[in-house]
């Protein structure tokens, strides 16, 4: 017994506005996540009153405690996540325009 998948034939339009619709969801979801890593960012901007940018220049303080470095350390995952995002939604942003979107 074969598994062997059968070649679903559709017209170009039908898989130019599939692959439309599922770059356009998948983008929706891509925002939404940017959107938290940014809120989590301006929150931490807004606790240690400076950009990460500043923070990576400067250091973190001799005296430091450690809910500071475990800050710093979830904040560079942020910054890390926001980046990787915005690398994605370009990537899709490319594609949606290739494809008429």
């Amino acid at each position: 017994m074969s598994l062997a998948l059968t070649p679903i034939k559709l017209p170009i339009q039908d898989w130019d506005r599939i692959l439309q619709l599922g770059a356009d969801s998948r983008t929706r979801e891509l925002q939404d996540e940017l959107n938290r890593a940014e809120q989590a960012i301006a929150a931490f901007e807004k606790r240690l009153g400076m950009s990460f940018v500043n923070l990576e220049k400067t250091g973190l303080p001799s005296n430091a405690d450690f809910e500071t470095h475990d800050a710093y350390i979830e904040w560079q995952s942020w910054e890390l996540r926001r980046a990787d995002l915005q690398k994605r939604l370009n990537t899709l942003h490319t594609l949606e325009t290739q494809h008429g979107g």
